[in-house]
């Protein structure tokens, strides 16, 4: 089932290669960040803007494309007959999603590329098992994430409006644009209880060395990534549920 899932969606993806747009487009923006350090002799930082560029194009490739999942099979029609078996849709959708999500991690390994070979910069990471670890949880975070948004994309009419704003505000509440500590109340508050902000101090962290406190900070991170896992399958849940009741339309 899991494994059928996961290649059933790498298919989709392959017929449809412009939903990858995303991954080719934001690591761009790390162009620009690695000439502002360079002309700023700022080269110490690459590493950080190197792993900035990549969670950006990992989050917003989890809300633009791995959130299309369910909207796309209730476009195409296929929505009603899956859920004659809800269960195993709502099973199949977290997979389809998380396999879209973790088609991000190459923008790791691409934006580390571009720091070093195009502008030689000294772009590494000092843990790559910690790192690793980190990236697989922010991974299930954002497919997760992906899980709500997919179940608003269906339940609320605006929702496209909503999906094009979950950018930069989020970019802001995950340290990506400035660090949480510089946040004005309440978004500091809200930022603290945001796995994005844990994942990338960590792995911030990890690109420097030793990691502080790590067991704890980890153990953080997890809860934050369950919990929002446990919030999206369980509004989904009920969304499909609505929808198979008939108060929720499959078309408009």
């Amino acid at each position: 089932m899991i494994a059928a899932s996961a290649r059933a969606q790498g298919l989709i993806l392959a017929r449809s290669p412009g939903m990858l747009a995303t991954l080719a487009v934001i690591p761009l923006y790390s162009l620009v960040f690695f000439h502002f350090l360079l002309s700023h002799h700022r080269e110490e930082l690459a590493t950080t803007v190197a792993l900035t560029a990549f969670v950006m194009s990992l989050w917003a490739h989890a809300v633009f494309v791995a959130a299309e999942v369910v909207d796309d099979d209730r476009s195409d029609g296929t929505l009603e007959l899956s859920l004659l078996t809800p269960e195993r849709y709502l099973l199949a959708l977290a997979v389809r999603t998380f396999t879209t999500t973790l088609l991000a991690l190459p923008v790791l390994f691409e934006v580390v590329l571009v720091g070093r070979v195009l502008f030689g910069l000294d772009v590494a990471l000092r843990s790559p098992a910690v790192a690793l670890l980190v990236v697989v949880l922010l991974i299930a975070g954002c497919a997760s994430a992906a899980l709500l948004v997919s179940g608003l994309m269906i339940k609320a009419r605006g929702a496209r409006t909503l999906q094009n704003s979950l950018t930069y505000p989020f970019y802001l509440l995950g340290g990506l644009i400035l660090p949480v500590d510089r946040l004005p109340a309440p978004f500091d508050w809200l930022a603290e209880g945001f796995f994005l902000s844990w994942g990338t101090d960590l792995l911030r962290d990890a690109a420097e060395g030793a990691v502080p406190h790590l067991p704890q900070r980890l153990g953080v991170l997890c809860g934050l990534v369950l919990i929002q896992t446990l919030l999206g399958v369980l509004l989904l849940r009920g969304i499909l549920t609505s929808v198979r009741s008939g108060k929720v339309m499959l078309h408009d």
